[in-house]
């Protein structure tokens, strides 16, 4: 399980702080809640618009993810290293969701 402090766009209020395993999708620790919240809001919406906007991703399994939830943390987030590089290559304009351009 691998800790992650991330910090807020802008610099302004708190950092998120949450011990995370992709391959089980537990999430534990200070703002778990928080992050298992966000994840369930974009698997209920099924997609989530992220970098560069307005790039529409596919969201199947955000907690066993790493690039999916990098999409819905990276929105309010500065990601880490490692959830940046898994940050994912924007699809081809045919397969966006629902047709959406980038």
């Amino acid at each position: 399980m691998k800790r992650y402090t991330l910090q807020p766009m802008g610099g302004i209020g708190a950092a998120l702080e949450f011990a995370w395993d992709p391959e089980t999708g537990e999430v534990r620790g200070p703002d778990a809640d928080y992050v298992r919240a966000v994840a369930a809001e974009g698997l209920h919406n099924g997609v989530a618009t992220g970098y560069p906007y307005p790039t529409v991703y596919p969201i199947t399994d955000p907690l066993r993810k790493p690039g999916e939830l990098a999409v819905l943390l990276g929105n309010l987030w500065l990601l880490p290293g490692e959830l940046a590089e898994a940050y994912p290559v924007p699809p081809p304009d045919n397969d966006i969701p629902g047709g959406a351009r980038t």
